[in-house]
């Protein structure tokens, strides 16, 4: 059994019962839960997109357990509304951060190659809620995808 501690920096992986956002770590990592829902599917491959993301972002630094971390902020998340979770997001990011959080969740509704419009709404929705220029988000929608290429 996991020792739960009273640090609240790293989110809720140490095992604190969490009920909102805290950090800039579980804005990102909330925004890319609900990019790998928003299509109403949820595949092993996306799962392990997501502790991909912990694995390869330096904000996740001090996850200690990518799993009960993504459970955590999927808990804290749901029944919140796609659109409080997105303005609460958009509250602990840094402009910089905004656009980190929108190219993992484009990256993640990529990752089976095709984007459906419940996807492309959500991104929509996001773009707006993050306050990015449109010129930009055509950017990361462009080069992203390139990254699930396999020939």
């Amino acid at each position: 059994m996991k020792k739960k501690t009273e640090k609240k920096e790293c989110g809720c992986a140490c095992g604190c019962q969490q009920e909102t956002l805290l950090s800039p770590a579980d804005a990102v990592m909330a925004v890319a839960i609900l990019a790998v829902a928003s299509d109403g599917k949820l595949k092993d491959k996306e799962i392990n997109n997501l502790k991909g993301v912990l694995a390869s972002s330096p904000l996740f630094d001090k996850v200690e357990d990518a799993a009960e971390y993504m459970g955590c902020i999927a808990s804290a998340i749901t029944d919140k509304g796609r659109a409080a979770v997105l303005e609460r997001a958009a509250e602990l990011l840094s402009p910089s951060l905004r656009e980190t959080a929108y190219a993992w969740a484009v990256y993640m509704v990529a990752t089976d190659r095709k984007v459906v419009a419940p996807e492309h709404k959500f991104l929509e929705a996001l773009r707006k809620a993050l306050g990015l220029h449109g010129v930009l988000a055509g950017k990361i929608n462009a080069v992203v995808p390139m990254l699930n290429r396999v020939k």
